[in-house]
């Protein structure tokens, strides 16, 4: 053998064992990447993600693991950053296309987050981040069965995920449900946020045994109930509050928020009340403010009673700042799902309609709405049981508002202001939330609201920075229709068909 072959030989086995190492390498950072993301340790996460794309420009998984990490360590710029690099580097690869849909989800751009999402199944029908994308679309649609398929399908090509092992978990009844929770415990830092999360929902669920939650008691008919109106100072409407009466034992004035999903109350009324506690878990509560969340802990009310309409083991969340000087805890309208809901802001009144077709069922399996909204209707967006609508601020491209009449302000965006109007700061409105004040407030000028066939124009709009809040619903929100818009209305909601009709009322 000649000297130069032998030199070629060894040069060749040299590459392959260089190679072997790097591969090698790849794989155990890839692993890790993927470890720390599902264990909630999103920072570290992101870092490693980073690594792998930094040794591969062309690695559509690994974008897709980055950006979900920065987006779960609430560093929406860098997500958004990641994602174009994504579209750049590894355009035809269905990772790169999920990441794109992720941060488009994030930002509120819905439309451009579903292109994505149906370009990456398209590219790989079993890509777990495609699969679960679109599910989300589906859901903020009010297509939860469709979802929950989706998501389980999902599951079948990740089944280490933590986000779709919930899902598999939620599909399950019982003690095997619970037996599936405490799996996904085992896959988070116990330190973690999540972990916390799924302790709190297996000590509840543990609490609450066999009992079935949330039981309409009362008969399944139409009924009105008398709203109070709750003023702040002798001109502004602050909102409509509810006389709530529990375990046939305490009545309380609730403030109607439909920003807000179930029933909140303060420690004092819970324990005057006679609620039981459930499991001593507690879970962090969210919302507007700059302050640290509230801890709150899970009770179970034996009697809801609202009017005439009775519920049986209801769930009741327990934290200091649901109490207000106006009112003692909140109540969403989400409590009355199985009726269209019916709120007139202008009469005082709550009018629970039941559906032509019967009471939704009992049994929390989830359902689709129709195709289209009934007529009169608009399609509102749903996350969770908040409820958004698509609007056009001074003409400028469409934003998510949410609807909520817990807020005695109109609230938009401090970035989408600056888009759309002319800002100036210093704005002498205090902002509180559930997390205290709002440190930085902004005043826009002469904004013109357009959503669900209605025109608001606002003189002056208080505005905020939205990212925490956005961070803690994963999608952007845009701005709050508070008070002064709902009420001068009669606000329907469908929640069956995931929709709205919004009419001017007079008194």
């Amino acid at each position: 053998m000649s000297t130069f072959r032998a030199i070629a030989i060894c040069a060749l086995a040299l590459c392959a064992t260089r190679a072997r190492a790097f591969q090698a390498q790849e794989t155990g950072t890839a692993a890790e990447a993927r470890h720390e993301l599902y264990a909630g340790r999103s920072a570290y996460a992101a870092s490693l993600y980073q690594k792998l794309v930094d040794r591969d420009p062309t690695n559509g998984d690994a974008y897709y693991g980055w950006v979900r990490a920065l987006l779960k360590a609430h560093k929406s710029q860098e997500a958004y950053a990641a994602a174009q690099q994504a579209l750049e580097k590894a355009p035809h690869t269905s990772g790169a296309q999920a990441a794109a849909g992720l941060a488009s989800f994030r930002r509120g751009d819905l439309v451009e987050a579903e292109e994505y999402y149906r370009a990456a199944y398209k590219l790989d029908p079993k890509d777990a981040g495609a699969l679960t994308g679109l599910a989300s679309i589906s859901s903020m649609v009010s297509k939860f069965k469709s979802a929950r398929a989706l998501m389980l399908e999902a599951y079948r090509y990740a089944p280490e995920d933590p986000a779709l092992m919930m899902a598999q978990a939620n599909s399950l009844k019982g003690a095997e449900h619970v037996a599936a929770l405490e799996k996904i415990l085992a896959v988070y830092d116990s330190e973690s946020d999540e972990a916390r999360g799924v302790r709190a929902h297996i000590a509840n669920d543990r609490a609450i045994g066999d009992r079935k939650t949330r039981r309409l008691a009362s008969p399944y008919q139409a009924e009105r109930v008398k709203m109070l109106p709750l003023w702040d100072g002798p001109k502004r409407l602050r909102g409509m509050g509810l006389r709530v009466r529990f375990n046939d034992r305490e009545t309380a004035t609730l403030l109607l928020d439909t920003g807000a999903s179930g029933i909140a109350l303060s420690p004092k009324l819970a324990e005057k009340a006679g609620l039981e506690v459930l499991g001593h878990e507690s879970n962090e509560t969210k919302g507007i403010g700059d302050q640290r969340g509230e801890d709150s802990l899970q009770y179970l009310a034996s009697q809801v009673k609202i009017g005439d309409v009775v519920f049986e083991n209801y769930p009741v969340s327990v934290f200091r700042s649901a109490k207000s000087s106006d009112f003692e805890g909140l109540i969403g309208a989400d409590v009355f799902a199985r009726f269209l809901v019916g709120i007139d802001f202008v009469k005082n009144e709550l009018a629970l309609e039941p559906y032509p077709s019967g009471p939704p069922d009992q049994d929390d399996e989830p359902q689709d709405a129709d195709r289209d909204p009934p007529p009169g209707f608009y399609r509102a967006l749903r996350f969770g049981n908040h409820l958004t609508l698509i609007t056009t601020v001074n003409e400028h491209p469409s934003k998510l508002f949410l609807i909520d009449s817990g807020s005695s302000a109109n609230l938009i965006d401090q970035d989408v202001a600056r888009q759309a109007a002319s800002v100036y700061g210093g704005s002498p409105v205090i902002v509180k939330g559930i997390q205290g004040k709002v440190e930085k407030t902004s005043m826009a000028q002469h904004v013109s609201l357009v959503f669900a066939g209605l025109r608001h124009d606002n003189p002056n709009l208080i505005a905020i920075d939205f990212a925490k809040m956005n961070d803690s619903f994963g999608v952007g929100m845009a701005g709050i229709l508070g008070m002064p818009v709902l009420g001068q209305l009669k606000l329907t909601i469908d929640y069956s068909n995931g929709a709205v009709r919004m009419q001017y009322n007079k008194p």
